[in-house]
């Protein structure tokens, strides 16, 4: 792949105050170029892992931000916020009753699996083409819709009222200040996210991250292609399939190509392409039974050997 200066998948971690689109703003200003793009918005308040996608990975963006999410939250008991963290207008709760710890891991528990979730209203969903949270700051009446959202695991670390610290594992489009209002309204006290952190990102851990700080420090001394992570570790949430280079001469030519897979496959189901390498050739869709993988994103236009 060329055209571009930096191609890759960069773990950055976002320090607290900057928007995601202020990361991405910084980023190009470091790196000079300005096809990059984020897998999955912080707020200003969070931390943590923010994926980054640089040149012809961004066109990516849609599996990566599909990845499972691992988050650590400090939640606020015995009070409200309008925006659901601590940077909106908090309303202190009256005649608060403090919630027992297992009160606190029995309500907790009760949001686990696939649950219906209305998003806050200061989030960037989009009613009618304009951003919720524009309609919001306008104290317009925001008709925002449940969605299903999975929680796999929430766990309660440490409780000292008004603070319990939580870790949560969920899916794409799960909102962390939605489940701290939740849980407070199914206590009786209210609550809102005080601090959050994201720690994971599929198989991506807060380890394989860089500040943009050290992003500036590899990218002066040349180094920040060793930072890049595989296309296969971030990709985790897809099957992985490997071709030959006779199959690949063909996917990344746009053609279909015919094959056996070890074990029955789903209609429509989407593989991350590799070469025995396990190098990243594109993205293709398992389209019938008879065994054609159609190519959806190609990323090599050459292929070693021919």
């Amino acid at each position: 792949m060329a055209g571009h200066k930096h191609e890759g998948i960069l773990v950055v971690d976002k320090e607290i105050g900057p928007t995601s689109h202020d990361v991405i703003a910084s980023l190009r200003s470091i790196l000079n170029m300005r096809r990059i793009g984020h897998c999955g918005t912080l707020d200003p308040l969070a931390s943590g892992i923010l994926l980054v996608c640089l040149g012809a990975f961004t066109r990516l963006n849609e599996w990566l931000s599909a990845c499972e999410k691992e988050y650590e939250a400090i939640f606020f008991l015995g009070a409200t916020s309008d925006t659901g963290d601590a940077q909106g207008h908090i309303t202190p709760g009256q005649n608060i009753t403090e919630p027992t710890m297992d009160e606190i891991v029995r309500q907790a528990q009760s949001f686990a699996g696939t649950i219906d979730q209305v998003p806050p209203v200061f989030s960037a969903i989009k009613v009618q083409g304009i951003r919720s949270y524009e309609l919001a700051r306008r104290k317009r009446a925001v008709p925002l819709k449940a969605r299903k959202v999975h929680i796999r695991n929430i766990e309660i670390l440490d409780y000292d009222f008004p603070q319990v610290t939580l870790r949560v594992t969920c899916s794409r489009g799960t909102y962390i200040r939605s489940l701290a209002a939740d849980l407070g309204e199914r206590l009786g006290c209210g609550g809102y996210v005080q601090a959050l952190r994201r720690c994971r990102v599929g198989k991506l851990g807060i380890d394989k991250a860089l500040t943009l700080e050290q992003v500036r420090e590899v990218c002066n001394s040349g180094d920040l292609a060793h930072h890049f992570v595989a296309p296969h570790s971030a990709l985790d949430n897809l099957r992985q399939i490997v071709l030959n280079p006779h199959e690949l001469q063909l996917f990344v030519h746009g053609s279909s190509v015919s094959i056996k897979p070890e074990c029955a496959l789903q209609d429509k189901m989407v593989f991350a392409v590799y070469d025995p390498d396990m190098h990243l050739y594109g993205i293709g869709k398992w389209e019938n039974k008879e065994g054609d993988l159609k190519p959806l994103k190609v990323f090599r236009q050459l292929v070693p050997g021919f």
